[in-house]
C-alpha cells in the first residue's frame, strides 16, 4: 500500500466526522486508475476496442473517471439498471454501450433495441428469437448483435471459468451450427461477430494467446459457413495479483502476441473489442474498516472489525485472500491488560453473528491494537457490490475518492 493512500486513510478515520461515526468504508484511487488504462494506451493495437466493463465497479464518480479517458470506446453492461447508471454521468451515445451476459429479460430485451445500443451478446437461439420478435414489433429493421461462444477450449490457469466446460454462458461450440442455422433465417438480426469470453483473472499472458490462437482457428472454420464477421469480443480476462508477490500481467508481451496471431491468420481488417474491469478497476480500491475489538480464545487471537463480509465478501466466497496492512492509529488502551497482536496469526473478523464473518484468516499480523485500521487492497472490483450490504441492517460502508 502507498504512502498516499495509507496517510488518507489516517487522516479521515481521525478527522472526517461521518468516518468516525461509521468507521468502515472504500477508497478508489483515480490516480492509480488512469496509471492502468495508461498501461493499455502505450501498446494497444489500432483495432483493438476498449471498452470498461462497469459491472466490476459501478460507482458513479469511478465510472465518469473512467470514461473521461479517450481510449474507452464505452461500457459493457450486464443489466438495464447499469445502463441507466450510465446514462445519470452523462452517456447518451448508446452506440458506445455493449449488453452482455445470459439470462436477459423480455424487458430488458425491449429496452435495448429500442435504445439502438451498438451490440446485444446473443446467449441462445431463445434470446435471438425474442430479440428478432421486438424488432418486428418496433418496425426495426436489423439489430446488430454478436453470438456468444462457449468454445471447447479449457483456459488453464485463471481464477474463473465461463467456457471449456458445462457453464450457462453461451451457445455450445458442439451445437453451434445447428443454432446458427436457426438464427441466420431470423429477418431482423445481423450477427456480426462472435463472444469468446472464456475466463478471468488470468496473469500469465500466454495463457491467453494460446486460448486466442484456438478461438481464431474456430473463427476460420466457421467463416467458410457464416461468412466473414468483422467483430471478435474477447470479453476481459486481465489478472490482477491478490498477493504481494509482485506478479503482474504483462500487457506489452500481450498485445505483441495478438498481434502476431491476427497476421497470421490474416484477421488485419477486424476489429477485436476487450471488455476489461478488474485490470482497470482492481488495484485502484482500498477497503477499510477499524478494530473494534480484539480477543483471544483457546490459543488464537480474533481482530474484530467494525465491518465483515456484509460489506467484503469477496474472499470468504472465493476463498482467496486480500493482501492486509494494517494502519497504526495510536489509539490509547481502555484498561492495561487490554490484549493486543504482535507477531502473531490471527483471524480477521466482522461484526456478524456467525463465524462464517472472516475477511481475512490465518493472517500473519506483525503488529495490530484496538482503533488501528486493518485495510484490505485490491478491492476495486466486485467488492462493494458484490457484498450483502443489507445483511443485519448494519451501517452501509462509505465509498470516498482520492482525486
Amino acid at each position: 500500500m502507498n504512502r498516499k493512500v495509507e496517510d488518507y486513510i489516517k487522516s479521515i478515520f481521525s478527522q472526517n466526522p461521518s468516518v468516525i461515526a461509521n468507521p468502515t468504508c472504500y477508497v478508489y484511487d483515480l490516480e492509480e486508475i488512469t496509471n492502468r488504462i495508461g498501461e493499455i494506451e502505450k501498446y494497444k493495437l489500432k483495432n483493438v476496442s476498449l471498452y470498461y466493463a462497469m459491472k466490476a465497479n459501478p460507482n458513479l464518480e469511478v465510472l465518469e473517471h473512467v470514461l473521461s479517458h479517450k481510449i474507452i470506446a464505452g461500457i459493457e453492461i450486464a443489466s438495464i439498471g447499469e445502463l441507466e447508471k450510465a446514462r445519470s454521468i452523462g452517456l447518451t451515445d448508446n452506440s458506445r454501450v455493449l449488453f452482455t451476459g445470459p439470462g436477459k429479460t423480455v424487458q430488458e430485451l425491449e429496452e435495448s433495441v429500442k435504445s439502438g445500443l451498438r451490440f446485444i451478446n446473443v446467449e441462445s437461439v431463445v434470446e435471438a428469437i425474442r430479440i428478432n420478435q421486438i424488432a418486428k414489433k418496433l418496425g426495426i429493421e436489423k439489430v446488430n448483435v454478436l453470438l456468444r461462444v462457449n468454445i471447447n477450449y479449457f483456459l488453464d490457469g485463471a481464477e474463473e471459468y465461463m467456457a471449456g466446460k458445462s457453464t450457462k454462458m453461451g451457445i455450445d461450440q458442439a451445437r453451434f451450427y445447428e443454432d446458427y442455422e436457426v438464427i441466420s433465417k431470423l429477418n431482423h438480426i445481423n450477427v456480426c461477430g462472435f463472444h469468446v469470453f472464456a475466463a478471468d483473472g488470468v496473469l500469465d499472458f500466454n495463457v491467453l494467446l494460446r486460448y486466442t490462437d484456438f478461438v481464431f482457428r474456430f473463427v476460420k472454420e466457421a467463416e467458410k459457413t457464416v461468412g466473414i464477421v468483422d467483430v471478435i469480443d474477447f470479453g476481459g480476462g486481465f489478472g490482477i495479483d491478490y498477493t504481494k508477490s509482485g506478479k503482474y500481467f504483462d500487457t506489452k508481451a500481450y498485445f505483441k502476441g495478438l498481434n502476431e496471431l491476427i497476421k497470421k491468420y490474416s484477421f488485419e481488417n477486424k476489429e477485436f473489442i476487450l471488455e476489461l474491469g478488474k485490470y482497470i478497476v482492481g488495484s485502484a480500491g482500498y477497503y477499510a474498516t477499524q478494530i473494534v475489538d480484539i480477543k483471544d480464545c483457546k490459543g488464537m487471537k480474533h481482530i474484530v472489525t467494525a465491518g465483515g463480509v456484509n460489506h467484503m465478501r469477496l474472499p470468504i466466497a472465493t476463498d482467496r485472500k486480500h493482501p492486509v496492512y494494517i494502519v497504526e492509529m495510536g489509539i490509547p488502551k481502555l484498561y492495561d491488560k487490554q490484549t493486543e497482536v504482535s507477531n502473531e496469526t490471527v483471524d480477521i473478523e466482522g461484526p456478524l453473528c456467525m463465524t462464517e464473518d472472516k475477511i481475512s484468516w490465518d493472517e500473519f499480523i506483525k503488529s495490530a491494537k484496538i482503533g488501528d485500521v486493518v485495510v484490505l487492497t485490491q478491492s476495486g472490483a466486485y467488492c462493494y457490490s458484490a457484498s450483502t450490504l443489507w445483511f443485519l441492517s448494519h451501517q452501509m460502508p462509505l465509498e470516498l475518492i482520492i482525486k
